[in-house]
């Protein structure tokens, strides 16, 4: 089995190295992309002149507030029919001429967050008769206070050749913000799907719905969805406040994690997104200022808000610490430090000149990435764990169905045993029940098809001795077993040597604590697979208890029935005991010694030493019965009467029997008249066999009364 699921495994990593392989081949390496990105994007950014008359690249050129920058060139002599002059623009006002003739003006208008518009592409489509006349561009900030435009990547050729080349750079990112987006639609919709009464490991919802915001944000920041969409101003608005409005599910998100909960932290947490909004708007709408110059707000309020959230954690977690409370973020721990890592990388590529690594935000996005996967590992270990709780919960449902299956509680025992150990597949299930003479006492078992009984093996075992410490941390822990013999060879080879002889590789075992007193043990032996270890354990764990009610309703029982069937002077077993012994237990044909006893001046005894003595007297000849036939075997009948059944073999057996019970009751100064039968494969009727014995009996008392006038009147 173990060689099946390595082959298994392989084969599922071998099946998924393929797949990815596959996708990024498809995906970034054998697309047209790459071909029709292969032309020289740059050949016409060089050359251009300014109008002081120096030659400049057009990578990227600014113009700031109240300057107006224009730059010349030449277009080539050989223009094509489907040419284009093709240019990005970053908040810039621009005036395109060609041949001194306007053919194209951007003026930026006003929007919700100022005048500018971020990155946007222009296309100007040429004609073969333009050939070698001047192009003339005229830029300036598309700001008013303060702030800077500019146009880079100018390019000459195809139009969608010029796509294809803006659609590869921004490629990597606007698939990983993409992958955000669908990780967090996808948590919302576990959380609409999943029952709301269920205790979560956090907040999905709020989770989900941060992660989508945050993609989005990514997403729109890189201006994949501006070049495919031309929807340059409605994304401007999404860039600049997207993360501001994922605040407040972050801190409701943060705040799950907490293990004292208080409504206060979400409600700071509101109020003060709600008041940096209010601000916002305040001094974009009042006092007219561009929110391009309201950046520091917005990058504070981001700093805040981790800051709250690390506040609060700080928090929780002294309060762990001071009720030696465990709470398990190392997932979350995991996932923040990705988050903050890219976070800081990006912001050192972005302030530094390097062009060695991507400054497109790319760290942080694989940060949320990386964020985002801890937590879904997060959320199956919890659902696995779920699905294996509500398993387990149904699975011991099932089997407390036994439990009152009927009146009888050993048969409701035997029955869950046996229900345990089918569907457990295991070898064996079995309870010890600790005897109050310093040992166990292996009363219940089960036993698969195919498997021997081991109740001779393990009858009486000490407490002290070897065996016992299978259980050594059972009264600790509730459970405890060994896992597999081999861990104990070396330690206890005397219990290696038991548990091998009898065929036990693994046994797992619960306490039975019945009414806070420790009574034993109930377990199985030999669980198929040590994957399920952990789990047989915990329904172990619980249902001992179960077995603990069980035991103890069976010993109320007992009581019960002792009150009933046990005669209160001498705890024998009285004559509503010995009628159900006739009936349910006794062989009448079988081979049995049938024994009469009547105690001998009895109310002489009453009469002269009070009724003391004579209670006395019969508990002395009663004791003397039980020494010699065992006290299951021994019935009072009432009065001075007893029954006794010998299982005997001979005649001869019982006959020294019945001698030695005279003599034990001699021994004590007493006198009793014993009559006996021996019947032999019931070879006498079981009538007769109590009639000659009772004749019998009533002879020898005869003997012992003759002459006297205390002889009793017998029926």
């Amino acid at each position: 089995m173990k060689r099946r699921s390595k082959a298994i495994s392989v084969f599922n990593i071998t099946y998924a190295v393929v797949l990815v392989a596959y996708l990024i081949y498809a995906c970034f390496l054998g697309t047209d992309i790459e071909e029709k990105a292969s032309i020289n994007t740059n050949n016409w950014s060089d050359g251009w002149i300014t109008d002081s008359g120096s030659q400049v690249n057009s990578k990227r050129i600014k113009a700031f507030v109240g300057d107006e920058i224009i730059i010349t060139k030449k277009l080539p002599v050989n223009i094509k029919r489907d040419d284009s002059l093709c240019f990005m623009s970053h908040n810039a006002n621009l005036v395109v001429t060609i041949g001194g003739e306007t053919v194209y003006r951007l003026d930026s208008r006003e929007n919700l967050t100022g005048y500018g518009y971020a990155d946007m592409k222009h296309d100007i489509s040429l004609k073969e008769d333009d050939s070698g006349k001047e192009v003339e561009i005229h830029i300036s900030s598309s700001f008013k206070k303060k702030g800077t435009g500019y146009i880079e990547k100018i390019y000459l050729g195809n139009s969608s050749d010029y796509t294809h080349y803006l659609t590869k750079s921004k490629m990597f990112p606007s698939v990983l913000s993409s992958m955000i987006v669908f990780f967090g639609i996808l948590m919302v919709c576990v959380y609409l799907v999943l029952p709301k009464n269920t205790d979560y490991p956090y907040n999905i919802f709020a989770f989900g719905l941060s992660v989508i915001l945050m993609g989005y944000w990514c997403l729109v920041s890189t201006g994949y969805l501006q070049l495919i969409t031309g929807n340059v101003i409605g994304y401007r608005v999404v860039n600049y406040l997207m993360l501001q409005f994922a605040a407040y599910p972050v801190i409701c998100f943060g705040t799950s994690f907490l293990v004292k909960k208080n409504k206060i932290y979400q409600q700071i947490g509101f109020i003060v997104w709600f008041l940096i909004i209010l601000l916002l708007a305040i001094l974009r709408f009042v006092f007219g200022v561009d929110m391009h110059n309201l950046m520091n707000i917005l990058y504070a309020s981001y700093v805040s808000t981790f800051a709250y959230l690390i506040l609060i954690f700080i928090i929780d977690i002294k309060y762990c610490n001071a009720n030696n409370i465990k709470k398990d973020r190392k997932m979350f721990s995991i996932g923040s430090c990705c988050v903050i890592g890219g976070a800081l990388t990006d912001i050192i590529l972005y302030l530094g000149n390097g062009d060695f690594l991507p400054r497109n935000g790319t760290f942080i996005r694989l940060g949320l990435i990386c964020f985002i996967f801890t937590m879904l590992t997060q959320f199956l270990y919890w659902w696995t764990d779920e699905r294996k709780t509500m398993q387990i919960n149904d699975f011991i449902n099932k089997i407390l169905k036994y439990a009152v299956s009927s009146d009888d509680p050993e048969d409701n025992i035997n029955k869950m045993l046996e229900f345990i150990g089918q569907e457990l597949k295991v070898d064996r299930t079995y309870i010890f029940e600790e005897t109050g003479e310093g040992d166990f006492v292996n009363t219940y078992e089960w036993h698969a098809e195919g498997c021997e009984s081991k109740t001779e093996v393990f009858d009486k075992i000490p407490i002290k001795s070897h065996v016992i410490k299978i259980f050594e941390d059972v009264d600790r822990q509730g459970r405890a077993g060994i896992l597999r013999i081999e861990d104990c060879k070396e330690d206890n080879p005397q219990l290696y040597e038991l548990l091998k002889s009898v065929g036990i590789n693994n046994t797992i075992a619960g306490a039975l604590n019945v009414n806070g007193e420790y009574k034993g043990v109930c377990g199985v032996d030999n669980v198929s697979y040590e994957d399920n270890m952990e789990d047989v354990s915990k329904i172990i764990n619980v249902l001992s208890y179960f077995f603990g009610q069980l035991i103890l309703q069976r010993d109320n029982n007992r009581k019960l029935i002792g009150y009933g069937y046990n005669d209160l002077m001498t705890d024998v077993g009285n004559r509503r005991a010995f009628e159900r012994f006739e009936d349910e237990e006794l062989d009448k044909d079988g081979t049995y010694g049938f024994i009469m006893c009547d105690i001998n001046g009895l109310k002489a005894v009453n009469d002269t030493q009070g009724h003391e003595a004579g209670d006395a007297l019969i508990k002395g000849v009663c004791q003397s019965l039980v020494d010699t036939f065992g006290k299951m075997n021994v019935f009072r009948m009432g009065g001075d009467e007893f029954v006794v059944v010998s299982h005997v073999k001979s005649e001869g057996e019982l006959e020294a029997k019945v001698n030695l019970a005279k003599k034990f009751i001699e021994m004590e100064k007493r006198s009793a008249s014993i009559g006996y039968v021996f019947c032999e494969n019931g070879s006498i009727p079981y009538e007769e066999v109590k009639v000659e014995a009772d004749k019998r009996m009533y002879q020898e008392k005869q003997l012992y009364y003759s002459g006297r006038n205390e002889r009793r009147k017998r029926d």
